[in-house]
């Protein structure tokens, strides 16, 4: 974590420590080590007033970089470590992500509140879940979103997936294999994805080799899909064939 205009560089390594060297002099500034061991996240707040550190034990320590003394240090994560950390644009939370489906706002203003955070979970509990969504969570959402203005991931959002072509969703970098693909994606073609593989539907594209083996599984994700990805193509004004995945 770099701090151009305070002059400092801090860093924590995968035996434990945490240090800030100065940037003039390459001299160390301060030795904050507290045994936990990997670091595996820094964020500094808005201000730069602090420093979170998160570790593999799942601990935060919030570092007040003017004096560099630790200002609070607990143990944030339900299990497992702190993968993720950043601060909230106030400067007055902080929010940990890691193994769990969720991340927790801490509150940092003071007192007993910061021990007591706010989780958050990214799905529906599976027992909560339709078939149809849980067979899009396990195969499709590390990957792809269903929103139209979806960030991308590894691949493009499945927005308007119906009715278009394969290949042609506007700024994805596609493999030559799917553009080239005269596949539009309807429920034969999404059955038939997953019934064969990618490996035999659309050889030599990106997507990861997977398959759903039973015939009712891949009918409940195709269902799960029509109710969740939009208007068909020509709906919305993106062409019949002009394509998504």
């Amino acid at each position: 974590m770099l701090n151009v205009a305070e002059g400092w560089l801090a860093y924590g390594a995968v035996d434990g420590a945490v240090r800030a060297l100065d940037l003039a002099t390459g001299e160390e500034i301060t030795d904050l080590t507290a045994d936990r061991r990997p670091i595996l996240a820094l964020s500094e707040s808005p201000d730069g007033r602090f420093l979170a550190v998160g570790d593999g034990q799942g601990y935060i320590m919030v570092i007040d970089t003017a004096e560099w003394e630790i200002v609070r240090d607990f143990h944030a994560a339900v299990e497992g470590p702190i993968w993720a950390l950043t601060w909230t644009r106030d400067g007055e939370r902080l929010i940990a992500g890691g193994i769990a489906d969720e991340a927790a706002v801490w509150p940092l203003g003071g007192g007993e509140n910061a021990l007591f955070a706010e989780r958050r979970q990214f799905h529906t509990p599976p027992s909560e879940m339709s078939n149809g969504e849980r067979q899009f969570v396990r195969k499709c959402s590390i990957c792809h979103t269903l929103k139209p203005d979806g960030a991308r991931r590894a691949g493009p959002t499945l927005y308007g997936l119906f009715g278009r072509k394969a290949g042609t969703v506007p700024g994805y970098r596609y493999s030559d294999a799917l553009e080239q693909a005269d596949i539009v994606w309807n429920a034969e073609t999404i059955g038939k994805l997953f019934e064969e593989g990618p490996h035999e539907f659309t050889p030599g594209s990106k997507m990861p080799l997977q398959r759903i083996n039973e015939l009712a599984d891949r009918r409940d994700l195709i269902s799960y899909l029509e109710r969740n990805t939009g208007p068909r193509a020509e709906d919305a004004g993106l062409g019949a064939t002009g394509g998504t995945q």
